[in-house]
Parts: C-alpha cells; structure tokens; sequence
C-alpha cells in the first residue's frame, strides 16, 4: 500500500475517543486512470477516462508507543492548501456526522418526523439543534459537578455502556430528556402528589 511507504509528520494533538493522542500526516502525488462509468442506450458502460492528477493525503492518529489507531486515506484535486490543513478538515468532519447521528436514529429520529411545512421543520430542528449544542457541552466540560452529572444522565437513560466508556452523547441526550421530563413533572406536582402516585403505582406489583 503506498501509505505505508510515505514519510509522515506529526502534526497535531487531537481528541481520539475522549482521550489526547497525535495526529500524523503525509501525502503524494498521484495519477487517477481508471475507466470511467457511463450510460449508453439505457446500459452502463465504461469508457477510457482522461488521466487526472491528484493528491493522496493520509492521515494516521497514533498512540505514543506508535500504534496506529485510525487512518484515512483521501485523494484530493485541491492543490492550493497544505495537506495538514485537508487533514483537519477530514477530522472534523467526523464531528459533523456525530451532530448527524444525533439528529437521526441515535437521538431525535429526524427521519420519523411528519412535519408538513418547512417553517415547521426549520423550527423543530432550531430546538433539537440547541440540545446536541447542550449535550456537547456537558460532554466537553470537565469539573467534578459535571461528571457527576454525566453519570446521573447515563443512569437515567437506561443505555449500557461499552468497557471502559464512560458515555456516548445519544446516551447523554437521552438521559437529559428523561430529567428534564422528570423536572417539569415536579413542578407539576407537589411531595406529596409524587408520594400518592408512588404509592399506587406499588400496589400493582403486589
């Protein structure tokens, strides 16, 4: 593989699943010559394509003792601006699709939404954009009352977590639904409301 035979530089420290570790980069040039792909009377068809220079950037984050914990291989036509800086752009790429991944199956379930209008959708995705911004905060910040919280939002969401994880944002998002949902019920109803509720809700389990 010619990534293995590129000359790296260690570029930067970046965020590797909540924890500091270094990002390494190294690119080449390169010529594109596969055939392209076309369609003719309704078959796909390939046909010989112009020869097209590129860059192959890769870009490797990796432990101190030298262990590589991810790669990306990019070809790029971009010619004007320094591999380390296409590097970080692919990296925070990545942060895009976790706001993505909140926004569909693993928190608010976008996809699900019967909105009809776009006023109404725009509106709607205002207010779940705000929680991910919320739940990346609480992820960011560390101080103990902010740990603390975490756990408690990992207790209340219900969700199990990997070995060694302290918690996923969908996790955290979860679990702040179930407490804010759980605040405006006290509001709602006094001590002693809550404690005649609990009371029946026991005499069911016998």
């Amino acid at each position: 593989m010619i990534a293995n035979s590129l000359s790296f530089n260690k570029i930067r420290e970046v965020n590797y699943h909540g924890k500091s570790q270094w990002q390494w980069v190294a690119e080449a040039k390169i010529v594109i010559t596969r055939h392209a792909h076309v369609r003719k009377n309704q078959k796909r068809t390939t046909v010989a394509g112009k020869p097209v220079e590129a860059r192959l950037v890769v870009s490797r984050v990796m432990s101190d003792a030298g262990t590589i914990l991810a790669q990306w291989v990019l070809i790029t036509n971009v010619q004007r601006v320094d591999a380390n800086e296409i590097a970080l752009w692919y990296y925070w790429r990545w942060k895009i699709e976790s706001f993505f991944k909140l926004l569909k199956s693993a928190g608010q379930n976008l996809e699900s939404w019967q909105q009809e209008t776009g006023l109404a959708i725009a509106k709607r995705l205002l207010v779940v954009s705000m929680a991910c911004v919320v739940v990346w905060e609480i992820a960011a910040t560390e101080n103990e009352e902010t740990r603390s919280l975490r756990t408690f939002l990992i207790k209340l969401s219900g969700r199990q977590m990997k070995w060694g994880v302290e918690f996923t944002n969908p996790a955290l998002l979860a679990g702040l639904w179930v407490f804010l949902s759980m605040l405006e019920m006290m509001e709602s109803y006094s001590p002693e409301d809550l404690a005649v509720l609990r009371k029946t809700a026991k005499s069911f389990f016998g």
